[in-house]
């Protein structure tokens, strides 16, 4: 199949998703390998590159959708591939954050991001059994960006708050990414109660 500009972007995305979690997890002491931290900033060198990657894969999620409506180079590939990758680059990036910044990212607001998750995707595929479609609702694409936008304050650490806030500059990822939680499940919450016809078996 020959790719066009969308899909190679969609790929990009799941490129960079799994480089930054590879980043991330490796030991790096263990493998001799110094990770400094930028002074001043309070992250590391690697905090950074994965930043930036998260970043770049983030705006990949806008401009290939607006590139394949724009062009009609919608196709049944990217429909699959693009909400997948999506969920890949910013669930990957969650749970990878809960192991190495437990301060910032408490493992149970990923727990509830990723079973919302579960059971939106769970309604969605119940209502297409049933040959319906539960459409995003702006709750859920509110979640999204507020996701994106919280996710690089805790590989940064907080900064530029540390400047401000000093020792205190992790509470501002911490309320960004509680923001996006909020999001998340009010819309998780819309989405059931819109498909509550198919979990009663109404239809």
């Amino acid at each position: 199949m020959k790719m066009n500009l969308p899909n190679k972007l969609t790929l990009l995305r799941f490129v960079l998703a799994f480089v930054t979690v590879i980043l991330l997890v490796l030991p790096w002491s263990s493998m001799g390998v110094a990770v400094v931290e930028i002074p001043t900033t309070g992250f590391t060198v690697i905090d950074l590159v994965c930043c930036l990657f998260f970043i770049i894969a983030s705006i990949t999620d806008a401009v290939d959708g607006h590139i394949a409506r724009s062009r009609n180079l919608v196709t049944d590939f990217g429909k699959f591939m693009d909400p997948l990758a999506d969920k890949f680059l910013v669930n990957a990036s969650l749970i990878v954050l809960a192991v190495v910044k437990p301060s910032l990212l408490p493992a149970i607001i990923v727990v509830l991001f990723i079973g919302r998750d579960l059971a939106v995707d769970g309604m969605r595929f119940l209502a297409a059994s049933k040959g319906e479609v539960i459409a995003a609702n702006k709750w859920g694409k509110a979640k999204t960006i507020a996701q994106m936008i919280a996710i690089p304050f805790i590989f940064l650490n907080g900064f530029p708050f540390n400047y401000i806030l000093g020792d205190y500059a992790y509470i501002v990822p911490v309320v960004f990414i509680c923001i996006a939680l909020g999001l998340s499940l009010v819309s998780g919450g819309i989405y059931i109660y819109t498909g509550r016809k198919f979990i009663l078996g109404e239809k």
